[in-house]
Formats: C-alpha cells, sequence, structure tokens
C-alpha cells in the first residue's frame, strides 16, 4: 500500500500510562465514548507494574485505533509523550492523562472550532475535581466581552497585552494543537519529575499565530485533583517549575524573538512561581526554593536579558523585587493573584464604576470574603472606594471580621444594598438566583474586567 493510500487519522491522542490501573478504564472510555471519532489514541506504558498493561490490551482488542508503546524503562510523562509525538499521525495533537476524562463531545467540538478558524492551537475548558465528582457536568459561563475578545475570532497572543497570557493554564490538556506546529518548532516535552510541560505549552501559546477557544460553556477534560491520593502526579517539587521557565528564556533568546515576548514572559513567570508556592504542601521545601529564588533565581531570571527587564512596566518589576525584599514567612505573594493585577490595569474604569453608584447614593456590597474578596477590598480602600458591606454564603465566615467589616449574610444586609459585586469567578448565576427578586443590582468584577 502506498503512503497516498494510507488514511490519516485527524487527531492523535498521546496518553502516558504509569500505574493507572485504578482509573485507566474511566479515561479509555472517555475516549472510546467520543462523538467524534476519526482519531488514534497511543498508549505509551512506562513500565507499569500495576495491571495498566493488562487493561490497555483487553481494550486495543475491541478497538483498532488504540497501539500501545511499551518503554524499555521507567522514564516518566515527559519522555513518554515525546515518544508519543514520534509516532503520531493526526493533523492534530491531544494529550490525556491516565487518570483524566474527555468530556464526550470535546474532540467533536475542538476539531470543528480548529477547522472553522483555522487555528494553530484550540482551547477549551477543564477543571480540577476530586475522584466522586469526576463524572458531574459542569458549565462555566463567561461574558461577552470574554468571548467576543478570544472565542470569536483566531488571535496571536504574542500581540495581546502581556497579562493576558494568564488566561490560559500551561496544562497541556485543555488544547488541541496543530501537529505542524509543534514539529516545525521543534517543541517536545521537558525530561523534568514535574512541570515537564510548562516548557511545551508556554512555548506553543507564544509561537502560535492563530489560537482561539471554544464557544462553549460546558468543561471540556476533568483533571483528577493533584491532591488525591491516587493522582500520578502528587509530588510537585517548585524547582521544577523555574528550570522549565528559565529554558523558555533562553529558547526566546536563542531565537531572538525575547525582546518583543518579555513582557509575557515574566508576566507568565512570577504567577507560576506564585503557584509552585502555594501548591506545595512540603513547606520546608517550598521555604528553600524561596530562599534559592532571593538568593540567586530572580537574579538568573532577570539576567536572561536585563535589557528587556530593565524595560518593563513598573508593576510585574515590583513585585519580583519583593522576592529580594520581604522573607518567605512575610506570605506577601499570597494575594498578589490575577485580579488583584487587573484592577490595578483598569484602575480608571473601576473608580467610574464605584463612583457612579456613589453618586446616586446607592450602596455597595462586597460579595466573596475569600482570596479574591479580600484583594477588591484592599484595592477599594487604597483608592478610597466606599464599600457598605462583605457579604458571604459561608456560615463559618458570617461574623467574623475583614477589614473592619463585620461578615455578614445576604439576609441581614439585602434592605440596606442597592448593588452587589461579586469577587469570585463562576458564581454569578448562583448570586442571582440568590438574590431573586430583591431590588439589587449584581455585578461580576471578573466579568466586568473580562477575566470571566
Amino acid at each position: 500500500m502506498s503512503q497516498e493510500d494510507v488514511i490519516m487519522p485527524k487527531i492523535s491522542i498521546v496518553m502516558p500510562v504509569y500505574n493507572a490501573s485504578k482509573y485507566l478504564e474511566e479515561a479509555l472510555c472517555s475516549v472510546l465514548g467520543q462523538t467524534f471519532t476519526d482519531y488514534e489514541l497511543i498508549c505509551i506504558n512506562d513500565c507499569s507494574t500495576d495491571g495498566s498493561l493488562e487493561t490497555l490490551r483487553t481494550y486495543q482488542e475491541t478497538d483498532s485505533r488504540i497501539s500501545i508503546l511499551n518503554n524499555p524503562e521507567h522514564r516518566g510523562a515527559a519522555y513518554s509523550r515525546n515518544r508519543g509525538m514520534k509516532v503520531a499521525r493526526g493533523e492534530y495533537l491531544v494529550f490525556l492523562d491516565g487518570d483524566d476524562i474527555f468530556d464526550e463531545t470535546m474532540l467533536m467540538k475542538a476539531y470543528r472550532t480548529a477547522k472553522e478558524k483555522q487555528a494553530d492551537i484550540v482551547t477549551y475548558q477543564y477543571l480540577h475535581v476530586s475522584s466522586e465528582n469526576m463524572h458531574n457536568k459542569i458549565n462555566r459561563d463567561y461574558s461577552e466581552g470574554y468571548m467576543n475578545r478570544y472565542c470569536r475570532q483566531p488571535f496571536s497572543l504574542s500581540e495581546y497585552e502581556p497579562a493576558e497570557l494568564l488566561q490560559f493554564p500551561l496544562g497541556p490538556w485543555n488544547k488541541l494543537y496543530r501537529r505542524s506546529l509543534i514539529e516545525d518548532n521543534h517543541l517536545t516535552f521537558q525530561d523534568l519529575p514535574s512541570g515537564n510541560d510548562l516548557y511545551f505549552v508556554f512555548m506553543a501559546l507564544l509561537l502560535s499565530k492563530k489560537t482561539v477557544m471554544v464557544e462553549d460553556s460546558h468543561v471540556m477534560v476533568y483533571v483528577r485533583d493533584h491532591f488525591t491520593s491516587g493522582r500520578i502526579s502528587l509530588n510537585r517539587d517548585p524547582m521544577c517549575t523555574y528550570r522549565a521557565f528559565m529554558k523558555v528564556g533562553q529558547e526566546l533568546n536563542g531565537r531572538n524573538i525575547f525582546n518583543r515576548l518579555s513582557g509575557h514572559f515574566y508576566y507568565r513567570v512570577f504567577y507560576s512561581l506564585r503557584d509552585a508556592l502555594l501548591v506545595d504542601r512540603n513547606r520546608e521545601r517550598a521555604k528553600r526554593f524561596y530562599d534559592f529564588l532571593q538568593a540567586e533565581g530572580i537574579d538568573n531570571l532577570r539576567a536572561i536579558d536585563r535589557q528587556c527587564y530593565d524595560k518593563l512596566e513598573e508593576y510585574i518589576k515590583n513585585i519580583f523585587q519583593c522576592f529580594i525584599d520581604y522573607d518567605f514567612a512575610s506570605g506577601w505573594y499570597l494575594e498578589e493573584n490575577i485580579l488583584k493585577l487587573f484592577l490595578h490595569q483598569n484602575l480608571e474604569k473601576v473608580k467610574v464604576l464605584f463612583e457612579r453608584y456613589e453618586f446616586c447614593g446607592d450602596k455597595i456590597a462586597i460579595w466573596g470574603a475569600g482570596e479574591n474578596g479580600r484583594v477588591l477590598l484592599e484595592f477599594c480602600r487604597r483608592h478610597n472606594l466606599h464599600v457598605s458591606a462583605v457579604v458571604d454564603r459561608s456560615k463559618d465566615k458570617q461574623g467574623t471580621e475583614l477589614y473592619g467589616f463585620k461578615i455578614a449574610s445576604l439576609q441581614e444586609i439585602s434592605d440596606d444594598i442597592q448593588v452587589i459585586i461579586i469577587s469570585a469567578c463562576f458564581i454569578y448565576e448562583d448570586v442571582v438566583r440568590a438574590v431573586g427578586d430583591k431590588n439589587i443590582e449584581v455585578i461580576d468584577i471578573n466579568r466586568f474586567l473580562c477575566i470571566a
């Protein structure tokens, strides 16, 4: 049979498998149950010892789209994914871990979007969930502004504002990649114990000229929570995050595009370092990592191209300087989140919002006393924006104080408040239902700022 006679699959799904037998059938069934069927599933068995290989072979016997590669020795997810990519034949690549699942419409919607928009990368919604909630269908509605920005037309993230890159997580699971984008740019997964996908995904996003999001509210990939005992990648060393971004920076520099992308690089680096510190349950290791950043890591990152770094806006440079000026115990980085950044970048727009209601004599309550609520309240205090109350659904928080406010229930403040501003993402519909027919306007600050 000639090369021309071989019918290539439209999508290649690459699945590294290592001791995933507890959840592997769920993952396989989520692939075999797809409404889109023109794919190949490449499973790379990384010397599993728990029966995973036997499970793969059982399913392979019933479906010719499944192929199995056996690593000669245990090498890790990066090696396995790279090996799977080498034999992939599809026009597009998708990645799935052996303990996660696809929504049954994911391939169909991602492929359709890719062809309609002629995209190099298509992204879709994913969610970390516990094992008991893996099969609960979840929707996440985005604002019209968000969809206009990211879903309606393909774009190059390199031409968007640097902070907008933070809207795109660096996990490989929620993206469909044109295989030629990956191969033409010689992108591979980095051989690291954890964070081995950061280099691959970040580089792909920066190099893609046509990225687009699926315009759909359904969560398309359910990723098993990293803190579930059965999770494959449970132990995450934050030093791997640092090494991944050093490689990205050096690669961008070597390709002579660091000057154009330095803002995108440093914004993404900071928030990834922050996340790495927060999720490391080994607090002694997290402190050692912080001390390393303070002693030399931050300087190494800034030295990739010092001239480019010096041209960055003051906000991000000040954040990096905090690593030098404050110690680990201060916890200064805890509330340096995306909402705080977008509030800073949209200061005048947010001021106009608050001042409009203040001019009308309306009283404003902040809904949410978690991380985003604290950030929003601190922002309001700093810029003299008047808030009359703080409300939260949690009975544990009600009655406690936050920045001088006694946290209340909705019932306690509903007669005195005309406006509620929500601080947390993806709870707008819930809050609107809770408010019901009360004469209260509800505004989601994340939607207002096009974060969601």
